[in-house]
């Protein structure tokens, strides 16, 4: 499956554990609940009876692929099942014609700003796989200044606006007790976007204060006053920015004792960080990457799985993904968020 990565069987299985395997996956998707080998049997059409289905199925949980929940007679698949199942004996859904032309349609909004397309691209991710999207605006401090300026507010503040090779564009506000001339400002903008433009913004920060050093003994009070605005707008590195749609889709699927974890779920996911570090590590691989449960580190995920992809080519902006239930629909959200990331890659080229 392209953009897909593979890992190796952690152990070899049989053809009938495999076909086992997949089938408590697939019941497991549409409902969540354990699954016994009667049902399997009807539902599935195996040539094996219950019991035979029922040896099967503890082969299978005394390798850790699945798991016999309390109080049932079932099973569900473990984090490492559902992995095997993931990297190994899913079957891709691919999207339809229809699908496709609703994510082209969304996408032709070339005349908004970045940030207002990220924001309408979580809420499609949202809305296609019902589940929580999350999307990392391209990062700030990696980008390149393609133009900065300064913007009058009132007395004793202005705005500073960088304009970044992403497409982003920072504000930031600073303090300047001093009134500037127009034409003064103007070149101003024209010193600082010839000593700054195309540099990352800690290259930004380092140049601005050689040059100030230099200023020292040069004398120059304009090319100062330059300097010290450069550094005013760039002296705080820029915060991370991840956009998060549809957290309403997490609380509808929560029940009883879950509904602790889903909200133990929703801290992590406002605080951030711990999510952004696992995209960061989406970003260092090729194509979609699944987190599953235990594979995240993190206790709050447990029980939960990230699908993401980088987007911006060769060199990436950002990321963007679905945060959901273990048992979410894993052969609909891959190929739906790996097509959205393509799609969005494309139209950042243009």
């Amino acid at each position: 499956r392209p953009g897909l990565p593979r890992t190796m069987d952690p152990m070899p299985i049989g053809p009938r554990e495999k076909d086992v395997l997949a089938a408590i996956c697939r019941e497991y998707i549409l409902s969540g609940e354990a699954v016994g080998s009667r049902s399997l049997v009807r539902r599935h059409g195996f040539q094996h009876s219950p019991a035979t289905v029922r040896n099967v199925m503890s082969d299978l949980e005394e390798r850790g692929l699945l798991a016999k929940p309390h109080s049932s007679a079932g099973r569900v698949p473990t984090d490492v099942g559902l992995r095997f199942f993931v990297d190994r004996l899913m079957q891709v859904r691919e999207l339809s014609d229809a699908e496709r032309e609703q994510i082209r349609r969304r996408y032709r909004l070339s005349d908004v700003e970045l940030q207002d397309l990220l924001r309408e691209i979580s809420r499609l991710l949202s809305e296609l796989s019902r589940q929580c999207a999350v999307v990392v605006v391209p990062r700030t401090e990696l980008s390149r200044l393609k133009r900065i300026e300064f913007v009058s507010l009132r007395p004793g503040r202005r705005l500073a606006v960088l304009v970044m090779s992403s497409g982003l564009v920072h504000n930031r506000l600073i303090r300047l007790e001093e009134q500037i001339d127009p034409r003064e400002l103007q070149r101003i903008h024209n010193y600082l976007n010839e000593l700054c433009t195309g540099l990352e913004l800690a290259e930004v920060r380092r140049r601005v204060n050689v040059e100030l050093e230099k200023e020292r003994t040069d004398y120059d009070a304009l090319r100062t006053k330059a300097l010290q605005l450069g550094s005013s707008a760039v002296a705080e590195p820029a915060e991370d920015e991840m956009l998060v749609e549809g957290r309403t889709n997490l609380l509808d699927r929560a029940e009883g004792a879950d509904f602790e974890k889903m909200r133990s779920l929703l801290r992590t996911i406002e605080q951030k960080q711990i999510v952004l570090r696992l995209l960061d590590r989406t970003v260092e691989a090729e194509g979609v990457r699944v987190f599953i449960g235990a594979e995240t580190e993190e206790e709050s995920l447990a029980g939960f799985s990230l699908v993401a992809a980088p987007y911006g080519g060769s060199q990436p902006l950002g990321t963007l993904g679905v945060i959901g239930p273990a048992n979410m629909d894993y052969p609909r959200v891959l190929p739906l968020v790996d097509y959205v990331a393509s799609i969005l890659t494309d139209v950042l080229k243009e």
